[in-house]
């Protein structure tokens, strides 16, 4: 029987320990990669969301792994959400059943945002927005108030006729009054940018509604209220 020196056999050792860990890192990497298509994206991200709301808040790993599944969670949509027609698919798949996440694309099919709630204690809700601009297509972080979106609506600047686009939703959805919150952008040749469309030249606004329906309160599905702040 041949002996391997003690050292020679320390090496080996390291380097299988150096190829599992290799491996394994690959694996996870390639989690984000390969969907090809909206359905199979939207699938993945219904995934992670069931392991990121199974976490208990009282394990004692609980922020460490909620802030490393929502890392995931943005990694697979900012790798694989490449072109328009991938919004297009998840349009198309997204409403045929429930979701711990939304998504909402406009009518000219140019904007898009996907938005949830992290479980995280510092950013609560983690918005990523899509936009065409001219040959280009980019993913952008929404920062600011953190709001749940869930109504997103298009109007047209009434002095440039360029297309605005009104994001809606609740600021906090533990709160007995509800903050429904609104937030307009625009699409610019460089880029995603705030439009100052509200009374006193503001980008949002924050209405409060005590009902439990506070989109029935907006009237948001309203245009005629969209079109009245354009003009």
């Amino acid at each position: 029987m041949r002996r391997y020196p003690k050292k020679n056999i320390a090496i080996l050792f390291l380097l299988q320990v150096f190829l599992s860990c290799s491996l394994h890192n690959n694996k996870k990497n390639n989690q984000n990669e390969g969907l090809t298509n909206g359905k199979a994206l939207v699938d993945h991200l219904d995934s992670l969301f069931d392991a990121l709301q199974s976490k208990k808040a009282t394990d004692t790993n609980f922020q460490e792994a909620v802030v490393n599944i929502n890392e995931n969670i943005r990694q697979s949509i900012e790798h694989n959400v490449t072109n328009p027609d991938f919004l297009k698919e998840i349009q198309t798949y997204f409403p045929r059943k429930k979701h711990d996440f939304s998504f909402l694309l406009s009518e000219d099919e140019k904007f898009g945002v996907i938005s949830w709630s992290t479980r995280k204690k510092e950013f609560p809700i983690k918005n990523i927005a899509f936009y065409e601009s001219g040959d280009g297509f980019a993913p952008t972080s929404l920062y600011g108030n953190p709001t749940l979106y869930d109504q997103l609506d298009m109007i047209h600047d009434g002095s440039s006729g360029m297309p605005i686009y009104i994001l809606g939703g609740l600021k906090d959805t533990t709160a007995t009054t509800h903050q429904y919150h609104l937030s307009a952008y625009i699409i610019r040749k460089d880029g995603i940018e705030e439009s100052y469309i509200f009374p006193n030249g503001e980008s949002s606004i924050t209405v409060h509604c005590p009902e439990n329906k506070p989109e029935a309160c907006l009237a948001i599905e309203n245009k005629a209220l969209y079109a009245a702040i354009a003009q």
